[in-house]
């Protein structure tokens, strides 16, 4: 042991937050704190994971702190970690001793993972893991669920020499150290004595540890909040498993010295461990990048150049007729060759490759900051031309990058698994893997879960979190929540819980995944993702592609094919951009199911923004984001757009960069084209600051930067006032602005899909019914928008409908008989829709299309007797069936329906037809129309009239106008208005304002709710179903909203509540 003049400390033994549940702070508040004490080495050994190593790695750059990575695994785990107050198993924890063993660690760790039979339930083979060491470990013997300490506390010390010669044995005697551990628990000096005792008795030394669960003392409460949280217990019930006060905290040098002052070299120790073990994360650990294997004759950076320069002669023409487009690639292949990164731009090739190869082909496009490449482009990853918008290829990729840039890709949802299969079968399971996801305690769930561990009863838990919305952060105050729960639920928010599997995030490198970052199992059944999510894999030098599933892609799919199929086939790319009738119906609000701009705000935006060009449409997609709503730039964009203001002239530079916005910054590239040609930034510098915009913390990081991007304006000619401006602007942009090459690649599908809309209205109507939930609307809002738009959308029939919506044939009479009456009808007849089996609430795919095979082999079905007989319907699927009309056909009423349901409910295929007793019922009344109703919207299905009509006489008579007539009334007006809620919307930057968007049956009305107004509402009206509301009509540049005044909630017979809330 190295002989120390001034007192000297490393923690060997510390949970961070990764210990879901148990640890209490994140990683980075775990070394602050141990920089600050001023501790040696830190080494963070979570239960059965790694995930905080590149957590750890990141925070202790440039501190000096030794980052040693290590886990504690759960031998003999009997189950989940949940449900109980003192989870069984024996802990073994080990320390990476270098990089070697780091890797064997983190696959060993895997192994467990993958050998248990579900996520948080690994199984460890003690061989095995003691195999995996080598000589690359240090084992410690741990806390009270060590072998070697349960053996003392449990059958003395003669069983306790028994497991420390064991671990000797497997492990090496030169590797293996006696854990003491002091937190203030009784009996802690009793059992390190004895420890101590037997680790000089065999001649093995003692190494001093803090057992942590929290940075500092103060994290005492949270522990027990987390701890009680994961024994699905309260306070009361788990105190005597928890330790009496603070204990298990960072300590100082000095404090560890004292602490463990009877027990020489233990201190000592666990600073020479540290610098043994130290591991420099970034130079020891970090993945090869993925390699690309090119053709013959090829080398990755040739292949991509031959490849590059095939597609920009094919999309921009010969050198001579484009010598700017030419020069451009070469400049990015020059760049992405010094950076190594021409494999990865092949592999992202490929799968775009792979799935346009398919039949039919697999709808997949670019999105986010790669369409600033030509090479991207020229590649056919992305649709965007770069330089027809001149986009700025330094937000994606500059020479100064220390990583690769993202490609993602929207891959249509229905086939992305075919795409993920391709990426595993062409990488190898053992070098792809999905990104986790973490799953965090929100503010609603903390608020019930510190009710309930307070104690309080089931009742006063669900009244006290119903105050707190999902979306909002929890209050300082509140006059309906106790103070200590609110204190206790504050404590809780934002610590993760768990992982999940993140939305398309997969990782690839050039050896096993699992040496970099354990893998385990996900909840999803055969899928299993890294312990990290998106954050950590880059950190850890993990290279990320995002695979994301666009539901609306998949609708869009399903139209192009049924386009195929009636003998009209076309291609994505071909579908027109700039139809003027598309975006005729886009500027009146028209948008129903509509990719990006369907949403009450984009809607009532539309009518003042009057988009006529892609570009417009690009620009109008990024105006709702926070961090333009966060700086006035959507509102100062629309008034100039509108001419009620001037589009000011700053600088001719910062007026070139600025045209496409009218003045305003409201894209990252403007942002960063500011920052470069306006302040003297160099890309990177300039990359550095929209980085931190984007960051979730990001502020101080921008603000280290104002000075110099002040000072660049300055030297320009800039007015102080303009350019505190414009860096106000920039500011904003931690809200999360658009990159404008992301808006540009969200804009193709959304000018697709208004075009299906405006042309083919029933078919996209059939293709987004077939892949919900997508977008904002529910089924019944989709099929009254489609009927007012003259589609026929007959009802489900359980011998007509097939499994998915389906389209019928047009008859002759139909297409003659067919006079466009709506503004923006198709302008040809549409053919019917008929709703699928899976429309009905409760029916699965497999049920569904079950009874279309048995119904197309043997014939339609008779009765219900039939039906389940020939496929085993369950109950409950036939009452939604009966409820949406989808039985009618048998003859009998639908009450007279539901009594033979009863009766049905035992038949067997082996029975013989018609000898079930009771399925004819006593004559009994029909439903009456509200019955009728509001049966068919419980089922899932769009009545055959709206919920609220037989009110409208009642509503008439108290003055209650309709929506189709709203845009007859002047500005400034007193209006009453009646609907249905089906959105309800609360942005950050809206500074407490509510946005509601209501239904009748002639349309839709956007409705502001002041800041004032909703504050002073009850829950109960907040969140009503359907609404009364006195109010004031606002009308401006042919957008119509009602300015909410008096709200109040209305009953709408049994109907469902079909309302959403967004944040």
């Amino acid at each position: 042991m190295t002989e120390r003049t001034t007192p000297a400390y490393a923690e060997l033994h510390a949970h961070s937050w990764y210990s879901f549940l148990d640890g209490v702070d994140a990683p980075t508040t775990l070394v602050e704190e141990a920089v600050r004490l001023g501790l040696t080495g830190l080494a963070i050994t979570d239960h059965d994971s790694m995930a905080a190593a590149p957590h750890l790695a990141v925070a202790a750059r440039g501190t000096g702190l030794a980052t040693v990575f290590g886990a504690e695994l759960n031998l003999q785990l009997e189950g989940e970690r949940t449900g109980t107050p003192d989870p069984h198993g024996t802990h073994l924890l080990i320390l990476a001793r270098d990089p070697d063993g780091y890797r064997r660690l983190a696959g060993a760790i895997t192994r467990g993972h993958l050998a248990g039979e579900g996520k948080g339930r690994p199984v460890y083979d003690l061989d095995d893991v003691a195999a995996s060491a080598d000589g690359h470990w240090e084992i410690l013997t741990g806390c009270r669920k060590g072998a070697v300490a349960r053996a003392l506390a449990e059958k003395g010390a003669e069983a306790a020499e028994k497991e420390l010669r064991t671990l000797m044995e497997l492990f090496g005697p030169e590797r293996v150290h006696v854990e003491l551990h002091a937190t203030g628990l009784p009996g802690d000096d009793r059992r390190n004595d004895q420890l101590a005792d037997l680790a000089a008795r065999i001649g093995l030394p003692t190494v001093a540890t803090g057992l942590v669960h929290y940075a500092r003392p103060d994290g005492h409460a949270t522990y027990a909040a987390v701890a009680a949280l994961r024994a699905r217990a309260t306070l009361e019930e788990i105190d005597s498993w928890l330790p009496p006060g603070p204990g298990m905290f960072l300590r100082t040098p000095a404090q560890a010295a004292r602490r463990f002052r009877r027990y020489p070299g233990a201190v000592g120790h666990a600073v020479d461990l540290a610098l043994a073990c130290r591991i420099e994360f970034d130079t020891d650990i970090r993945p090869r990048p993925p390699r690309f294997t090119a053709p013959d004759g090829h080398d990755e950076n040739t292949y991509l150049r031959e490849l590059t320069y095939e597609g920009i002669a094919r999309r921009y023409g010969t050198r001579a007729s484009r010598p700017d487009a030419y020069a451009q690639a070469e400049h990015e292949l020059q760049v992405i060759k010094a950076l190594g990164f021409s494999g990865w731009f092949l592999i992202s090739w490929d799968v775009v490759r792979f799935a346009r190869a398919q039949d039919p082909p697999i709808l997949v496009q670019g999105r986010g900051s790669a369409a600033n490449s030509i090479v991207v482009h020229a590649l056919g990853i992305s649709a965007v031309d770069p330089i027809k918008y001149n986009l700025l290829f330094s937000r994606f990729l500059h020479p100064e990058r220390d990583g690769p840039p993202d490609i993602d890709l929207d891959i249509q949802a229905d086939r992305r698994e075919e795409v993920l299969q391709y990426v595993y079968a062409k990488h190898g399971r053992e070098n792809a893997a999905m990104v986790a996801n973490e799953v965090c305690l929100t503010s609603k769930f903390s608020v019930r879960e510190a009710a309930r561990i307070l104690g309080y009863s089931p009742g006063a838990v669900d009244a006290i979190s119903s105050q707190v919305d999902r979306h909002e952060q929890i209050p300082a105050a509140h006059a309906e929540i106790p103070g200590q729960v609110l204190a206790l639920a504050r404590r809780l928010e934002g610590r993760p819980r768990h992982f999940s599997i993140h939305s398309g995030g997969i990782v690839i490198c050039e050896g096993p995944i699992a040496e970099v970052l354990p893998v385990e199992w996900a909840r999803m059944p055969g899928r299993s993702v890294i312990q990290g999510d998106k954050e950590a894999a880059v950190d850890a030098g993990l290279v990320k592609h995002d695979l994301l599933s666009l539901r609306a892609l998949s609708a869009a799919a399903d139209v192009l094919t049924m386009l195929a199929d009636a003998g009209t086939p076309m291609e994505f790319a071909d579908i027109p951009a700039d139809d003027p009738l598309v975006y005729d119906m886009i500027n009146d609000g028209d948008t129903v199911g509509v990719f990006q701009v369907e949403s009450r705000a984009q809607i009532s935006v539309a009518p003042v923004m009057r988009a006529r060009t892609f570009r417009d449409l690009a620009v109008q997609i990024a105006l709702i984001r926070p961090g333009p709503g966060a700086s006035g730039a959507s509102r100062r964009y629309l008034r100039r757009r509108s001419g009620k203001d001037a589009v000011p002239e700053i600088h001719p530079t910062i007026d070139r960069i600025l045209a496409v916005s009218n003045g305003t910054v409201l894209f990252q590239e403007q942002a960063m084209m500011l920052a470069i040609e306006g302040a003297g930034f160099t890309p990177a510098e300039a990359d550095r600051l929209r980085r931190a915009m984007g960051a979730k913390r990001s502020l101080p990081g921008i603000l280290a930067l104002r000075e110099r991007f002040l000072a660049g304006l300055d030297r320009l000619g800039i007015s102080s006032a303009t350019a505190e401006d414009l860096y106000q602007q920039i500011e904003s942009f931690s809200g999360y602005g658009f990159p404008f090459s992301h808006s540009l690649s969200f804009a193709f599908i959304a000018a697709a899909t208004a075009w299906m809309k405006r042309y083919h209205p029933a078919l996209l109507l059939t293709g987004i019914l077939n892949h919900m939930p997508m977008g904002f609307y529910e089924t019944p809002t989709l099929i009254a928008d489609a009927q007012r738009h003259q589609v026929t959308v007959n009802p489900v029939h359980i011998n007509e409908s097939r499994a998915k919506t389906s389209l019928e044939p047009l008859t002759d009479a139909d297409r003659a008989a067919y006079v466009p009456v709506h503004r923006h009808a198709s302008p040809h007849p549409q053919p019917p829709v008929r709703l699928g089996l899976i429309t009905v609430r409760g029916m699965g795919t497999e049920l569904a299309e079950t009874i279309e095979r048995e119904r197309d082999a043997n014939g339609p079905y008779t009765d219900i007797e039939d039906l389940v007989r020939r496929t085993q319907t369950p109950t409950l699927i036939l009452e939604n069936l009966t409820a949406a009309g989808a039985l009618d056909t048998f003859g009998q009423g639908r009450r007279e329906t539901l009594w033979a349901v009863g009766a049905v409910a035992g038949t067997r295929p082996d029975h013989l037809p018609g000898t079930t007793p009771g399925t004819n019922a006593p004559p009994l009344p029909p439903l009456t129309f509200e019955e009728q109703t509001f049966a068919e919207l419980w089922a899932g299905q769009n009545a055959a009239h709206h919920p609220m009509q037989p009110m409208r006489p009642r509503l008439a008579r108290l003055g209650v106008l309709e929506a189709e007539h709203l845009g007859e009334l002047r500005h400034g007006r007193p209006v009453r208005i009646a609907g249905l809620v089906t959105h309800r919307q609360r942005p950050p930057t809206a500074n407490g304002i509510c946005f509601l968007n209501l239904e009748d049956p002639t349309g839709m009305i956007n409705v502001i709710v002041p800041a004032k107004t909703w504050a002073a509402l009850d829950r109960r009206t907040r969140y009503a179903g359907a609404l009364l509301i006195y109010g004031t009509i606002e009308a401006q540049d042919g957008s119509v909203n009602v300015v909410a005044g008096r709200l109040t909630p209305i009953v709408v017979g049994g109907a469902p509540d079909r309302s959403r809330s967004f944040s």
